[in-house]
């Protein structure tokens, strides 16, 4: 069987499997067991879904890939965050001298790695995940990067299609408002404190007062006040 004709017999299995899979978990992880037994050289996968514009683990075939995401998260630098912020395919080779992230190159090498693969999984404009492949078998080559962009469309798809995906975006994003809203209310209450020559609490009822009296919620209030303040600066 040639691997042309291989590759599409995994792609085959794959898409049977995402079909009988019902969580977005279980579609990912059969994804990344593709990648594992398809892209020549790869070792170990995981795949980073974007929440709220930060790179989220979802899934590992093995440990090495999870440590070795941790460590760029704890970095705040390497290879698979660098193509989740560039939205650009990224290859390396892990060799001496480590020029190119080289806390993270130490790490990998460490534990046997010496080549790496991401790529980014789009939804039209929009990064959705990343796919990360590890190796330990020498550089990927192009034929992986072909085969890997191909699964990685697959996770576009899974993950674009989920339903769950799309609760958690909502949760973060609705926490993320609820804290800017927070901040804004803090920061006009400060401004009262400062000006009306009152407490905290006499602040908040202040806010809370004006809300009432114009029919806006605290927030709005705050907003207006940071607003007044910006155009007499």
């Amino acid at each position: 069987m040639t691997e042309e004709s291989e590759l599409l017999s995994a792609l085959g299995a794959l898409a049977d499997a995402l079909q009988n899979q019902r969580t977005l978990g279980m579609k990912l992880a059969s994804i990344a067991e593709t990648c594992v037994s398809s892209v020549p050289g790869c070792d170990a996968a995981s795949i980073a879904l974007s929440i709220n514009g930060r790179s989220v683990t979802a899934v590992a075939t093995a440990r090495v890939a999870l440590e070795l995401d941790m460590v760029q998260y704890d970095l705040d630098d390497g290879p698979c965050l660098r193509a989740f912020r560039t939205m650009d395919s990224l290859r390396i080779d892990i060799v001496e001298p480590f020029e190119e992230f080289p806390h993270f190159a130490v790490a990998a090498q460490a534990e046997g790695i010496t080549s790496v693969l991401s790529l980014p999984a789009l939804w039209g404009d929009e990064l959705v995940a990343t796919l990360n492949l590890y190796s330990r078998q020498g550089p990927f080559d192009e034929s992986a990067a072909t085969v890997g962009a191909v699964l990685a469309a697959q996770v576009s798809i899974a993950v674009s299609r989920s339903p769950e995906f799309s609760a958690a975006r909502n949760v973060v994003e609705h926490a993320q408002r609820n804290a800017d809203d927070d901040a804004e209310i803090s920061v006009a209450t400060g401004m009262l404190m400062a000006n009306q020559s009152c407490t905290a609490e006499q602040a908040a009822g202040l806010l809370r007062e004006a809300a009432v009296e114009d029919e806006r919620t605290v927030v709005e209030i705050a907003k207006r006040i940071l607003d007044q303040h910006k155009n007499s600066g």
